[in-house]
This record gives C-alpha cells, sequence and structure tokens, in this order.
C-alpha cells in the first residue's frame, strides 16, 4: 500500500532531526511579528510540536557549540569624517560669486576642479585703508625726494670742496718744491723752506678730509612705489581640495561672500572614522591588537569592522572616557556621518561559554530562553544566562550544555504554541 505523501515528509524530517546535524537550513525563515503575550494559558516549560508543524513553518535548529571567548568591552560611538576627508571651500579673497561650473548637492567633484569664480570686490573699509595706505606712501615719497635734493646739493658742495683743496695741494707742493730748489743755491733760508712744508702738509691734510666726507656721502635713497589699485573685475578661482560630494552650497551665484567665508562643503566617504568612548578603567583591558566591531541601527544584523588610528591620550575630565578613534573602510558608502554605533572591542581576558545564534533567544517575564530539542516532536523551554554577543552568536553562561540542539527559526511559534496548544495530531498552519 503506498503511503501518504506528508508521512513520507514527516519521516524525513524525523530523520534529519535523529541525525545528529549541528545545524538545520530548511528554508529561509520569514521575519516573525512582535511577541505580544495575549491571554496567556498555562505554560509547562515542555512543548509538543508535530512534524507537520515544524515542516509549515520551516523551522531551524543550531546546536550549542563550547568556545573559549574574550570578554567584550561595549560601547556607543558615531561616525566621524576622516582626516583629509572633509573640506570646507572658501575664497582668500572677498567679492561676488560670479560663477562658475553649476553644483548641486551630491554631485561628485574631482580634485582641483573649478568649483566657483569669485569677483574682487574691495569694501569701502578696505578701499578707505587703501587710499590711507597710498597717502602715506605719497609722503614717504615727498620726504625721499627732499632727502635726495639735500644729499645732491651736500654731494656737489664737496665736490666742489675736492676741487678747491687738490687745487690748494699742488699749489703747496709746487711752492715746498721751489723753496727746496732756492735753498740748494743759497738763495732761500732754512726757515722759508719749513714754511713752505707746513703749508704742503696742511693743504694735504685739508684734502684728504674734504676726500673723505664726500666718500661718507649716502647714496640716495630708492623711491617707493605705490602698490597697484586693485582691478574691480579680477576673478579668482576656487578649486576643489580633495574630491568628494557637494554636501552643502552655502553662497550660490550672485551672492557675496567675504575672504574665509565657506562657498561649499566637500565630503569623501570612501574612509570614515568611528568615535568611541572608551572609560579609563577598561583601557588596560583592551586585547592588543586592538580592534572595533560595530552595528548601526540603520543595517540590523550586518556588522562592520574597525581598525586602530589613536587610542586617546586625553581623558575627559567629565566621562572619565578617552576618545578613540578607528578607520572604517567605506567604499560602499553604506555608512554616513553622524550614524550610531553600537561597539564591541575585545578584552584580554576569556571566558569559556556555549556560543547560540541569536535569534534562538526569546524574552520571557522579563527573563531570556531558548527552546531545546529533546525528541523529534517535543522540545522543552530553558532559561539562560547570556554573557556577550560576538557578531550573529551570543554567549550563553548558564541553562544549556553543549551539544544541545536549540531552535532558531521557528522559535516564537513555539512560545506561541505554548501558550495557546493546539490539538495533537490537527493539521494546524500557525506561522
Amino acid at each position: 500500500m503506498r503511503r501518504p505523501a506528508w508521512l513520507a515528509t514527516a519521516g524525513a524530517v524525523a530523520a534529519l532531526t535523529a541525525g545528529g546535524m549541528a545545524t538545520y537550513h530548511l528554508w529561509p525563515r520569514p521575519a516573525p511579528p512582535s511577541v505580544e503575550e495575549a491571554a496567556p494559558a498555562p505554560a509547562t516549560g515542555t512543548v509538543k510540536f508535530l512534524m507537520e508543524q515544524q515542516w509549515l513553518i520551516r523551522m531551524k535548529l543550531a546546536q550549542a557549540e563550547p568556545r573559549t571567548v574574550a570578554q567584550q568591552i561595549t560601547s556607543t560611538g558615531h561616525i566621524v569624517p576622516a582626516a583629509g576627508h572633509h573640506a570646507v571651500v572658501a575664497p582668500p579673497v572677498a567679492g561676488i560669486v560670479a560663477g562658475g561650473p553649476s553644483l548641486a548637492v551630491g554631485q561628485a567633484v574631482a580634485r582641483g576642479q573649478v568649483l566657483a569664480l569669485v569677483r574682487q570686490q574691495s569694501t569701502a573699509a578696505e578701499t578707505a585703508q587703501l587710499d590711507a595706505a597710498q597717502a602715506q606712501l605719497r609722503a614717504s615719497e615727498a620726504q625721499l625726494r627732499l632727502e635726495h635734493a639735500r644729499l645732491d646739493a651736500d654731494r656737489r658742495r664737496l665736490v666742489e670742496a675736492v676741487r678747491e683743496t687738490q687745487a690748494r695741494l699742488d699749489h703747496a707742493r709746487q711752492e715746498l718744491e721751489r723753496a727746496r730748489r732756492l735753498y740748494e743755491r743759497k738763495a732761500y733760508a732754512l726757515r722759508q723752506v719749513e714754511a713752505a712744508e707746513a703749508e704742503y702738509r696742511a693743504a694735504e691734510a685739508m684734502h684728504a678730509a674734504t676726500v673723505a666726507q664726500r666718500d661718507a656721502l649716502p647714496s640716495a635713497p630708492a623711491s617707493v612705489p605705490l602698490p597697484p589699485r586693485p582691478e574691480a573685475k579680477a576673478e579668482y578661482a576656487v578649486t576643489a581640495p580633495i574630491a568628494g560630494i557637494v554636501v552643502k552650497i552655502d553662497k550660490p551665484a550672485g551672492a557675496q561672500v567675504a575672504a574665509g567665508q565657506p562657498i561649499v562643503e566637500l565630503l569623501n566617504l570612501d574612509v570614515v572614522w568611528l568615535e568611541v568612548p572608551i572609560f579609563e578603567r577598561d583601557l588596560h583591558r583592551l586585547a592588543r591588537p586592538i580592534r572595533a566591531a560595530f552595528s548601526t541601527p540603520a543595517y540590523p544584523g550586518r556588522e562592520f569592522q574597525a581598525t586602530l588610528v589613536d587610542l586617546g591620550a586625553v581623558i575627559d575630565p567629565q566621562s572619565r572616557a578617552a576618545r578613540t578613534l578607528f578607520r572604517v573602510d567605506n567604499r560602499a558608502h553604506a555608512l554616513r556621518i553622524g550614524m550610531q554605533a553600537n561597539v564591541r572591542l575585545d578584552a584580554g581576558d576569556s571566558v569559556a561559554a556555549v556560543m547560540i545564534p541569536r535569534e534562538a533567544v526569546l524574552e520571557h517575564e522579563g527573563k531570556r530562553i531558548v527552546y531545546v530539542l529533546l525528541s523529534g516532536e517535543e522540545f522543552e523551554r530553558r532559561e539562560v544566562t547570556l554573557g556577550d554577543e560576538h557578531g550573529d552568536q551570543v554567549a550563553v553562561l548558564s541553562g544549556l550544555k553543549p551539544g544541545e540542539r536549540v531552535v532558531t527559526q521557528g522559535a516564537y511559534q513555539l512560545r506561541l504554541q505554548e501558550l495557546r496548544p493546539a490539538t495533537p495530531g490537527a493539521h494546524t498552519h500557525e506561522t
């Protein structure tokens, strides 16, 4: 006699259950609804769940595995821009944003690309300051011209004096030579020769002093040119210092901008930093090398990895925590600046635990429970004490033995079955 199809299927599932497999993967689990325990029936802790019911909800089980795991240090951080990946672009001159390429928020720009053209225009204060500086330079120029004229007059006077003393020296030299000749012929007395020598020495000294004065006279000072007034229509090109996307436009075309005032804000999300406060008491517990794993509310169930940039050299006096920075590769741009991050860091000390998937754990009256397989169609509710989470696994410190099998997909339906037991042997469509 041919066996019914559902009996054949139930037998196959029972065989898999008794075969000692660590994890059963039948079908992807549909997302369970929120647990609302309205009018619960008395719960004994043991639940009957037929093979047909297990088939319908695509039940999965996982084996509790013993493992020595590092204890965790948890903290809440947030995503911040990485150094060199964020820029607020501002021109060094004041003026009007005359135009340039059309920019929009979210647009990608390359490094060195022209973002805007600023037509320089001096303000009234800058113009007055420039006029005052030019007037002062003109006064200085007039003073220099007066000094130049005085020096020219002194130079001409000294040049003329040098000529006169040179002529007197030449005449004194001739008179001395003549006196010496006449003295040799006995026509001059000795005192006349001595008088001629004295006259020569005086003329020589006068000439040397005049030459020294002429040579010591400073040269005429160079004139100071006046600075040119800025052209009214000079344009300055504002370029992108980094490659990234436009996240903010502060000054559109036609707006007045001051020197140093932001025009565009750029951000490169290829690399971001994770900023995490770590309490002073936990710094010595960190395992080396220091790495961080974190998740965000935007991507539940997904875990990101980060490498240490700076452990923080300063402890905040209020929070007693160090500001720690981690580098995160974000080429897919999944992370955004300002996102909250639930961070886990490995500590140096370890603890023995059994590991099960996080989805196997439910909450019951403020306690954590799992459903353990006793036989093919019988399960037991077990209260457990949880430790730290490690990715999609959680450490169980008590309440579960290594090798026991817990329900992962289908644990919620088992909870409903315990609260509202169906008639044994009936075909249920509870999902």
